[in-house]
């Protein structure tokens, strides 16, 4: 590639009609050439600036052909899936069979994105496409991908927003995702970046989903997997039956027991959630004790106790003013009995 010098003279030479090694001199021209020389002067420079142009846009697609990521084929087991999951249940998942029986008569339309595994030649960590990726180790053909560098941050907003884009999340694992990414102490922005959320009130969205799967157990949501047509309330009133993110040893042998029904066999995600829900709900109230609580007058306050909870029914018409009393009062009470816990541990 010829220097601006270099251009400038031999572009002079066109247009001016004059050699290069003449035009380099100091001569004194005459009136009509200094014409024709500025003339000259003016397309040269026109073109000079063409030339420059041409080159950079030269320049910049050649770096564009270097950076350019090719789709390439890898042996799909020596993929990992990525570090935080956002898909529950993908081989029990209905659509899955056909998504297989997809790729092996179409083949892969679309490339999934790896990372190169550091400390390990030849392996890789999946950002998106881990329903392509299991399909293609189900087929036992290698599987398309495109390789890039990312960090982690890069990795979880590029799986999130594809996968956003190409099959919905459903609710819970929207949620699941989010909550995983919360206590790798990712931060809000990240989290509704990596979930494609963009409108207002996204953060507080991004707290409502992590509130709501801090309510169940991990493996339950496991079992019961994506329930695509279960919204934000069903799941948040399955929490409210779990104290503690934690399943009771009364719930836990309901679990079991409902696991090994004919029905839960040949049910769906939904179908899942809906007998998990139903026997979670019935554990609670085999379980509750009632009591009464009689004050003066022959007043009765009924208790109701379950594992988890412990509800009192006042009769307002019976004792106005009580309950506004007791909630007033309530703060002041938790703190007399924190008090006294503690000193009967002194």
């Amino acid at each position: 590639m010829t220097n601006p010098k270099e251009r400038s003279l031999r572009m002079k030479s066109l247009f001016a009609c004059a050699d290069p090694e003449v035009l380099s001199k100091h001569d004194v021209a005459s009136p009509d050439e200094q014409e024709k020389r500025r003339i000259g002067s003016a397309a040269v420079k026109s073109m000079d600036r063409a030339f420059v142009s041409i080159e950079e846009e030269n320049k910049r697609l050649h770096d564009q052909l270097l950076a350019a990521e090719s789709i390439i084929e890898l042996d799909p087991d020596r993929i990992v899936p990525s570090f935080v999951n956002d898909r529950l249940d993908i081989e029990g998942n209905e659509t899955f069979r056909a998504f297989v029986d997809g790729i092996k008569d179409a083949g892969q339309k679309l490339p999934i994105l790896v990372r190169p595994i550091a400390g390990k030649p030849g392996h890789y960590q999946a950002a998106y496409g881990l329903r392509r990726l299991r399909a293609c180790q189900v087929l036992k053909r290698p599987v398309k991908a495109i390789v890039r560098e990312m960090t982690d941050e890069e990795l979880v907003v590029s799986q999130g927003i594809e996968n956003s884009e190409r099959l919905n999340l459903s609710f819970i694992e929207q949620a699941f995702f989010a909550l995983k990414l919360k206590e790798r102490r990712y931060s809000r922005e990240l989290i509704s970046d990596a979930l494609g959320r963009k409108e207002g009130q996204r953060l507080a969205y991004i707290s409502i989903l992590t509130n709501t799967a801090a309510l169940i157990p991990e493996d339950l949501i496991r079992l019961i997997g994506p329930a695509p047509s279960v919204g934000r309330p069903k799941w948040e009133k399955l929490g409210s039956l779990i104290n503690n993110r934690s399943l009771s040893s009364s719930q836990k042998q309901a679990i079991a027991d409902v696991k090994a029904s004919s029905a839960w066999l040949e049910a769906g995600s939904d179908q899942r959630f809906a007998l998990v829900m139903q026997t979670l709900d019935q554990s609670s109230k085999d379980t509750q004790d009632s009591f009464e609580v009689v004050v003066g007058d022959g007043i009765i306050v009924l208790a109701k106790r379950t594992e988890t909870t412990t509800r009192f029914s006042i009769p307002d018409n019976r004792l106005p003013g009580l309950s506004d009393w007791l909630l007033q009062r309530l703060p002041e009470l938790i703190e007399e009995f924190d008090q006294s816990r503690k000193g009967s541990l002194e």
